[in-house]
C-alpha cells in the first residue's frame, strides 16, 4: 500500500512505496491512487503486476530466507537465540515439518531416518 500526501483540496501530491512521516496508507488500486498515477503519467498496471510477481514468489522467497538461515546457524555465524522469538518458533515448527516429511518418505521406502 502506498503512503500517500494530499494537499489542502484531498487531491494526492505525492504517494510513495516507502514510509512517509504524516502519510496516509491507501491500497494500490485505491481510485484516487489510480487518478494520481495516470496523472502523472505512469501506469498503475504495472504496479498491480508488479505485486502479482511479488506474491508470486513469496513462497520461494520465503525457502530461500529459511536456507539462508540454517546456512548462518549450520555455520555458528548466528544462534538460534539471536533471532526474535517469532522467528525462532516459525523455524523450530518448519524443521519440525520437514523432519516429519522426510520420515514419512523414508518409512515408505523402508528406510530408518
Amino acid at each position: 500500500m502506498p503512503y500517500i500526501v494530499r494537499d489542502e483540496h484531498g487531491k494526492i501530491v505525492r504517494a510513495s512505496a516507502r514510509h512517509i512521516h504524516g502519510a496516509d496508507l491507501l491500497p494500490h488500486g485505491h481510485p484516487d491512487v489510480v487518478a494520481f498515477l495516470h496523472s502523472r503519467g505512469q501506469d498503475p498496471k504495472q504496479v498491480e503486476e508488479s505485486l502479482g510477481e511479488l506474491r508470486r514468489t513469496d513462497g520461494e522467497m520465503s525457502r530461500a530466507v529459511e536456507d539462508v538461515i540454517m546456512a548462518l546457524l549450520k555455520k555458528n555465524l548466528l544462534k538460534m537465540s539471536d533471532l526474535p522469538k517469532p522467528v525462532q518458533d516459525r523455524m523450530a515448527l518448519r524443521v519440525k515439518m520437514r523432519v516429519m516429511i522426510q520420515d514419512i518418505y523414508d518409512q515408505a521406502s523402508g528406510h530408518k531416518s
